[in-house]
């Protein structure tokens, strides 16, 4: 038997599931592979003595404190997911590591990581929002980039009231109802997917994500098809980013205030 119920939280409804002892599922409303693999027939237990440790832990969470232990996880997935999300477990409240870094230890690529990070289907207690670009920057989150800043920042308020060092020192404690603009990148060598530009600075080896400043485009794959959709951009294929290009200057028209010109050294 499956179960599920759904909380209330500063980032929006969040959807639980369960098998009756453990958490097997925890989403943000909207995020990629959102209820993946829930039995459409899971029944509602608001009850059930899991939900109510993992909404306890929640609130203290999201209150800003560091939790105490974890309610009992229990998430499916491959031997090799099983083993990054182990890893996503280790990293310490108001801590970063990089997909880089974490792919070494596991002797793995940065590219297979993300794919595994990306299917995390426990979400904040699973904390695959600690993990980083290889310069530090905020790389694709299945839940959306804003939201991983939320959360960060989060974090980063509580370890401040411990005087320590923060990673994120202009990033709000709030959820802002717009992204903050990225900071401008170091001119890159590879162009983007969708407009062309050279605008991603890294090695393809070495990439994981990267929002091209230029249209906006964000991707986890830098050699897409046509029609593959990208995993950041709410589904949308490379040949509708770039018609969406064409048109208005960036992937989506929400995101087009926060487009630039491209910068002459990144003119092919």
């Amino acid at each position: 038997m499956t179960y599920r119920t759904t909380l209330a939280s500063p980032l929006g409804p969040l959807l639980l599931a369960s098998d009756g002892t453990s958490l097997t599922g925890l989403w943000l409303e909207g995020q990629k592979y959102f209820a993946a693999k829930l039995d459409p027939s899971a029944k509602r237990a608001p009850e059930l003595p899991v939900f109510r440790e993992a909404e306890r832990w929640l609130s203290d969470y999201f209150a800003g404190n560091r939790p105490s232990s974890l309610p009992s996880l229990a998430p499916a997935g491959t031997a090799f997911q099983q083993s990054v999300w182990r890893r996503l477990l280790e990293i310490p409240y108001g801590q970063t590591r990089t997909y880089g870094t974490l792919a070494a230890e596991l002797g793995s690529s940065p590219r297979a990581v993300g794919s595994a990070v990306g299917r995390n289907p426990i979400s904040i207690l699973i904390p695959c929002h600690r993990l980083m670009g290889a310069d530090g920057s905020l790389t694709g989150y299945a839940g959306g980039v804003e939201r991983k800043q939320f959360l960060l920042a989060l974090e980063q308020a509580g370890l401040e009231r411990r005087k320590k060092a923060m990673i994120l020192p202009e990033a709000s404690s709030t959820l802002s109802s717009k992204p903050q603009e990225p900071e401008p990148p170091v001119p890159g060598k590879f162009p983007c997917p969708c407009c062309g530009y050279r605008t991603f600075p890294v090695p393809k080896e070495e990439a994981i994500a990267y929002i091209c400043p230029v249209c906006f485009w964000e991707n986890d794959v830098f050699d897409p098809g046509e029609d593959q959709p990208s995993d950041e951009n709410r589904g949308m294929t490379l040949r509708q980013g770039r018609a969406a290009f064409r048109r208005l200057g960036a992937v989506r028209e929400d995101l087009r205030q926060y487009a630039r010109k491209p910068l002459p050294e990144e003119i092919p």
